[in-house]
């Protein structure tokens, strides 16, 4: 089984809240990762604006990039975010 929590071994004495944050999340492509993606930022978000996110296809097309700047005012954003990207089954990787 695959441990999906979020790492705590960051530098987050380094970080300066507020801080705009660029994420990227690699899944199956598809309209279902989009979908969860999508839903997952606004839950987080709630002003995100869907059409700011870049999607890049996979040399095969068998996975999708998916790419979102986002603005994070607190510490605990970034770890509610990041627990919640770890539970979608659809997202393999968070960067």
């Amino acid at each position: 089984m695959i441990d999906r929590t979020p790492s705590r071994e960051l530098r987050e004495d380094l970080w300066v809240f507020p801080m705009d944050y660029p994420i990227k999340l690699i899944g199956n492509a598809g309209t279902e990762l989009h979908g969860a993606v999508v839903e997952i930022l606004v839950k987080h978000f709630p002003d995100f604006d869907e059409a700011t996110l870049a999607v890049q296809p996979s040399r095969t097309g068998k996975y999708h990039s998916i790419t979102a700047q986002l603005r994070f005012e607190e510490l605990e954003q970034v770890h509610a975010l990041y627990a919640d990207l770890a539970a979608c089954p659809l997202i393999k990787t968070s960067l």
